[in-house]
């Protein structure tokens, strides 16, 4: 029920009154909507912090592992490049053919996480009485930021090597 601010203890006092007298078995519980409202959607709130904390942490664990993946595979493309840069190859050829396989794996990653993430967040959004649309752009900004984040991680390794004297990689053979 709605009551007015003016007097709202007496309000409150004749109603848990009232309520005895019709009911006096039964116990009155008294709440406020905007509590109610606050109480159901603390959980959600909760939930967002944790995700945002563990997708950070998922995402710096992630650029690790392509870090790593990165250093192993222009370490056994050394000789390689060198031969390309003696041949005369430039750095930005370099950079295509060391990104390339990197850029390939995050663009299939992500044809084959779209369609699952789209799901899941619809699904996840039907439990809400008030709903947004998922468009499409929310699902493009994300390979545009994992594929940045990729080429970022990558390229500082690639760059590297395609600067590095070439001499230094056909000394021994």
């Amino acid at each position: 029920m709605r009551i007015r601010p003016e007097n709202f203890s007496q309000t409150l006092a004749a109603i848990k009154e009232n309520w005895q007298t019709i009911i006096p078995d039964s116990n009155i519980e008294i709440g406020f909507f905007d509590e109610r409202l606050k109480q159901m959607y603390n959980s959600e709130l909760r939930i967002a912090g944790l995700f945002r904390y563990f997708s950070f942490v998922a995402i710096f664990i992630a650029c690790i592992g392509l870090f790593g993946l990165s250093v192993f595979a222009i370490e056994r493309k050394r000789k390689e490049i060198g031969i390309r840069k003696v041949n005369g190859s430039r750095v930005s050829q370099i950079l295509a053919m060391l990104n390339k396989d990197f850029i390939k794996w995050v663009l299939v990653s992500f044809i084959v996480a779209s369609p699952l993430a789209w799901y899941v967040m619809s699904r996840w959004l039907q439990n809400f009485a008030y709903q947004t649309q998922l468009h499409w752009w929310i699902f493009a900004l994300a390979g545009v930021l994992s594929i940045t984040i990729a080429l970022v991680t990558v390229s500082i390794q690639s760059y590297k090597a395609a600067t590095r004297n070439p001499v230094e990689a056909l000394r021994y053979e």
